[in-house]
């Protein structure tokens, strides 16, 4: 399902900040335009047809950022099939980023998607994008040649108008200022990643009984289901860093305070005997005064005083002596201790309210800086090693890309719905890097909050993949909270499929300084009854920014969306345009709401939306239907379901189907079968199923007794056609 994995191949070269060459085999009537060693746009002509288009580096538009523009037209109307030849990692992508009643794209797999008029090299980090023409996919998904690159088409109605082709060399990088962003020296790793942090379960009061309590409790009920790491955080180590003056620095994380007495080698082993992968907070303070004065290793002022900046107390220099004498034992130290997953704290404040209050004194350069604070996590990247996974915390730093493989994206969450609104707000403003630059990371998930609010957190963070951390007391866990937090394990492999500049024009995080830092939730709820939380003034009624998903997927035998709908402000009942969603509005869809477990209608054009109270969700399956029965949704997963069907074909009027489970449980699958189907019977092997029909809906239990199930659907013929609802639509 993941064509988007990790991958350590390199181009041959850094690919040119500079043109594609041109070249025309009149034999042939080809244009091919080539870059960085290959065919990337390869266009059949027309014979007898006066082609007019870009030559050489006269479409060279703009030299830095670089865009060249190249262009076609005919003197008459003429059909162009042009194919792009890309990378191994090439997505769908829109080259700009929702706007106000547009839903936001995500992909799993390499989907072509309606309207979408770009495409992004990942590993070249080229954007193509086109305008000025009608134009249609040629194939429903981007393809793999046989040497392993992807390959698109498109065909194109072209005229005296000229169709544009822009292409955006080094784009991140360039266009959008991360210059550390050079994938074919290092891409970041984006397996899903799920676990349970100890932060806001406990937060400071966090002892190794209830790690190991923890370790056993995830184990037991959703490991099974995708959860990976228990990730211990603040509260372990000793309270001074270091703590003794002529100590180092690594001696205030590698020991334990008295409420770990089996220490770090205790921790990892209670973790791992619940066959879990540790994982361990560390933080960037320097807090002995005296260390900070006696020490070389702490940036001083001209009269050689220790400087100092919130949250960071006192600054190391980070020169390779510091950071090999201070950092590099401790991560080294956790790495032989068996920890996994790292977690590194107050990066935010090393660099802006530590490293730049030197800059601001006088005493280094802003590049100075940046090179400092980059040294700390190569430090730390060096001596975890490439297999572990490291979590920059937090800000979503330019000066982090290419080193960790995750960047925290909002500030501390908690149970409170101005976090947790935080939380879905920050996942849309800053999904454009997901997958691109690092994995998105909106902080911790807290399940104990009021159930559709937590409900909506933990949907959008696992359909649109980003890293989904569960932060809450195993006693909070309730049986509606498991079956919560299970419906969304594994998070998905989703790809951002839009890009574009940050949008800075609404707030970000002003709920921790108007609020305060914790929100009592029993005032929480007369909060979001209004306030910031009413709808903005002149805002669309319907879908404003942020509240509207459309996560697309694809396998080798279905294509489907995931409509998501999150309401962090009220939204009314209203009509849907399915174009908005990046769906072809001339075919004909059936709907399936997740939550209310329910086939909502089926529908062409536009979808009727039911309306949200602030902190509620809605998500649709949105799959396109044909003359056969098709596969709607599952109860498993969010994805409706990406994760426990490895296999569904239509042969012999029947549909045949390949599914994994959990041992012991039962998962209900919904299909549509449209007029002159009617279900038959069910068989599974390894398993039990039972049916039923209600007009074009058909429902299937299915209970697992090993870890995989065939299913065979059979339906037979019947006469006239039973409608599953088109008019009710809520």
């Amino acid at each position: 399902m993941n064509d988007f994995t990790r991958t350590n191949s390199r181009m041959s070269k850094e690919p040119p900040y500079g043109q594609a060459n041109h070249s025309f085999d009149a034999e042939n009537h080809v244009l091919q335009y080539h870059y960085n060693g290959g065919a990337l746009l390869t266009m059949a002509l027309p014979d007898g047809v006066k082609a007019y288009y870009r030559r050489v580096s006269d479409g060279n538009m703009v030299s830095h950022p670089f865009v060249q523009q190249l262009y076609l037209a005919f003197e008459s109307k003429q059909t162009v099939r042009a194919t792009f030849e890309l990378s191994e990692d090439a997505i769908n992508m829109r080259p700009r980023r929702a706007g106000s009643g547009e839903a936001i794209l995500g992909q799993v797999g390499r989907p072509t998607l309606y309207g979408v008029n770009g495409l992004y090299d990942v590993m070249q980090d080229l954007l193509i994008d086109w305008h000025g023409a009608e134009w249609r996919w040629a194939h429903d998904r981007i393809e793999r040649t046989e040497g392993g690159r992807s390959r698109v088409a498109i065909d194109v109605e072209v005229g005296t108008t000229p169709w544009i082709v822009n292409l955006r060399m080094h784009y991140y990088r360039k266009h959008l200022n991360f210059p550390h962003h050079k994938p074919w020296e290092r891409r970041p790793n984006v397996k899903p990643v799920a676990g349970w942090c100890s932060w806001e379960a406990y937060r400071s009061d966090i002892r190794e009984e209830h790690v190991v309590e923890a370790a056993r409790f995830v184990k037991e009920h959703f490991k099974s289901y995708g959860l990976e790491y228990v990730q211990l955080d603040d509260g372990f180590q000793l309270p001074l860093v270091p703590p003794a003056p002529d100590g180092i620095v690594a001696d205030a994380w590698l020991a334990t305070n008295e409420k770990f007495p089996s220490g770090h080698a205790g921790i990892v082993a209670g973790i791992r005997e619940e066959g879990m992968e540790p994982g361990i907070w560390t933080n960037a303070v320097v807090t002995n005064p005296a260390f900070a004065a006696a020490s070389d290793a702490c940036i001083k002022d001209e009269a050689g005083q220790p400087i100092r900046g919130k949250w960071i107390h006192y600054v190391l220099d980070c020169t390779p002596e510091t950071l090999a004498k201070h950092v590099a034992p401790y991560y080294k130290g956790y790495k032989d201790a068996g920890y996994t997953y790292f977690k590194t704290d107050a990066i935010r404040h090393l660099i802006y309210d530590g490293l730049h209050e030197a800059v601001k004194l006088g005493l280094i350069t802003n590049d100075e800086a940046e090179a400092k604070f980059r040294a700390f996590l190569a430090c730390a990247r060096e001596h975890i090693g490439e297999d572990a996974y490291l979590l920059s915390c937090w800000g979503v730093l330019s000066e982090a890309v290419g080193i960790a493989d995750a960047c925290r994206i909002a500030t501390d969450s908690n149970p409170s719905w101005p976090a947790i609104r935080m939380q879905l707000v920050e996942s849309a403003r800053w999904f454009h890097t997901q997958r691109i630059l690092f994995l998105n990371d909106p902080d911790h998930v807290c399940v104990r909050a009021p159930l559709e609010w937590a409900r909506s957190v933990i949907s959008l963070v696992s359909l649109t993949g980003g890293l989904l951390m569960i932060s809450d007391k195993p006693e909070n866990y309730d049986d509606e909270r498991i079956e919560l937090i299970r419906r969304n394990l594994p998070p998905l492999a989703t790809v951002a499929g839009e890009t574009g500049p940050l949008d800075i024009s609404y707030p970000g995080y002003a709920w921790t300084h108007v609020q305060g830092y914790a929100i009592d939730l029993h005032k929480a709820d007369e909060r979001a009854a209004g306030g910031a939380d009413a709808p903005r003034e002149g805002a669309d009624r319907g879908h404003p920014p942020t509240t509207l998903w459309a996560i697309h997927l694809q396998t080798a035998d279905r294509t489907w969306c995931v409509a998501g709908r999150f309401a962090t402000e009220p939204l009314p009942a209203s009509t849907l345009d399915i174009a908005s969603l990046g769906l072809d509005p001339t075919l004909e869809y059936a709907v399936f709401d997740y939550w209310r477990q329910q086939v909502v209608g089926r529908f062409r054009g536009e979808l009727p939306c039911r309306a949200l109270e602030t902190g509620h969700c809605q998500l649709l399956a949105v799959v396109p239907v044909g003359p056969t029965p098709v596969l709607l949704a599952s109860s498993r997963h969010v994805s409706m379901d990406a994760v426990s069907v490895e296999r569904v074909r239509w042969n012999d009027d029947a549909l045949r189907l390949k599914l994994s489970g959990i041992p012991g449980t039962t998962e209900t699958y919904w299909f549509y079968a449209p007029a002159g189907y009617k279900a038959a019977d069910v068989d599974v092997t390894v398993g039990a199923g039972e049916w039923s029909q209600d007009g074009e809906a058909v429902k299937v239990c299915v209970g697992f007794a090993e870890g995989v199930a065939d299913v065979t659907l059979r339906f037979e013929g019947s006469s006239g056609r039973t409608s599953i609802g088109e008019e009710e639509g809520r």
